[in-house]
């Protein structure tokens, strides 16, 4: 089977989307498949210079960034003109090669993005499967751009079940609130994955290295003020505490701002942006990590693919009780479960992983377990071929 995969990603940078992108491509390349992943936006987070080709093969899946250019300008016209470029490219390549392709599949679709070629698809009878993994549509921003993309989010929602065959959500929130608009048998969860041999070097630490890590993004909703409040906290009974902020910080100046309200400037390390590779030897240095997702309505649609990652190291995490979490994880069991925005809960945490050191490395080695058996990726490439075969044989 081809598919054409299409998305605005950083591909080949360390972040979730790479992640889930990476896996689900190689599951579905080792089941026989052809994947071309096509990016119609020039790379937004590009400060080390990790993406430079703009087409060719990154560890065996073949990329093309459509506009022709893998770095993004700062001018808003010139990033007009790259996307209108992109949209004549995908379309002309879609009409060309119709009778090429047997699935187009779109991660994180917007009509906004993505709107010529739900209708393409439509015309070419070409089988549409989209994914989501977060939701817009929900939060409140009064911001030109973000305020677009919530209405167009809210807008695919009433579209999707037209134009696309089937849709693959992330968290079970997200499925129920796409049941309003779509029939349940065109909707199938895959949770976060892991590609566990990534991080098959990575060994917890068995004396403290009194190191803290945090992977991701840095938007409000990563809880990130809360996480350092927490951090300074726990320093007045372990002065020896370290912090490791890892990840493209677009908030870089206010961070710093409030690190050095809290006096705290030697004790964090800002990696700044990683690539994909880098990110088991980053987590490695750490013998804690923590996922502080806020209680925001976004949180609870989502589901950190940071989580799976963090697990597959067999380091002891510590994570907010938000989306499915619950689901999948039991407290003092195979993970340390918190409360969201309760600062004086997760200081508590931090404090008693030290003081309890081997029984938290128990419990992140039953962590590990959870990520080879609900989140390895290789259990869900057959619910999503199964997904793209039905789609072509209803199209037959």
């Amino acid at each position: 089977m081809r598919i054409a995969w299409f998305a605005n990603i950083d591909f080949q940078e360390g972040n979730a989307a790479n992640s889930r992108i990476r896996a689900l491509a190689d599951g579905l390349k080792a089941n026989g498949n052809q994947v071309f992943l096509f990016l119609l936006s020039s790379t937004i987070f590009n400060s080390n210079k990790i993406n430079k080709k703009n087409k060719g093969f990154f560890h065996g899946i073949y990329f093309n960034y459509l506009s022709g250019s893998v770095f993004r300008s700062p001018f808003i016209v010139v990033r007009f003109l790259s996307y209108l470029k992109s949209i004549i490219c995908s379309s002309y390549l879609l009409v060309k090669k119709r009778k090429h392709f047997d699935i187009i599949f779109i991660y994180s679709p917007r009509i906004i993005f993505f709107g010529h070629i739900y209708v393409l698809a439509k015309l070419l009878k070409i089988p549409l499967i989209l994914e989501k993994t977060e939701l817009e549509a929900i939060v409140k921003t009064n911001k030109f751009i973000p305020l677009l993309v919530r209405l167009t989010d809210r807008l695919d929602a009433y579209i999707f079940d037209y134009f696309c065959s089937h849709l693959i959500v992330i968290s079970e929130n997200l499925k129920a609130y796409y049941q309003d608009y779509m029939h349940v048998s065109k909707i199938t969860l895959i949770p976060i994955v892991v590609d566990l041999k990534r991080f098959a070097s990575v060994k917890p630490s068995q004396a403290p290295v009194y190191t803290i890590g945090y992977l991701g993004s840095f938007g409000e909703k990563d809880g990130i003020h809360g996480l350092i409040e927490s951090f300074k906290e726990a320093t007045k009974q372990m002065p020896e505490l370290k912090l490791k902020l890892i990840g493209y910080n677009s908030h870089i100046r206010e961070t710093k701002l409030e690190l050095r309200k809290f006096i705290l400037n030697g004790q964090v390390e800002h990696s700044g942006q990683i690539a994909y590779d880098q990110v088991p030897n980053w987590l490695a240095k750490c013998d804690l990590l923590v996922m502080n997702r806020t209680n925001h309505e976004y949180s609870h649609y989502g589901f950190p693919t940071k989580l799976g990652e963090y697990l597959a190291t067999g380091i002891p995490t510590i994570c907010t009780k938000v989306s499915d979490i619950e689901k999948y994880l039991e407290h003092s069991k195979n993970s340390y479960l918190i409360e969201a925005d309760n600062h004086q809960e997760l200081t508590k945490a931090i404090i008693e992983r030290y003081q309890n050191y081997s029984d938290f490395n128990a419990m992140g080695l039953k962590g590990k377990q959870i990520a080879k058996s609900q989140f390895d990726y290789h259990k869900y490439i057959p619910v999503l071929q199964s997904v793209f075969e039905d789609a072509v044989s209803k199209k037959a």
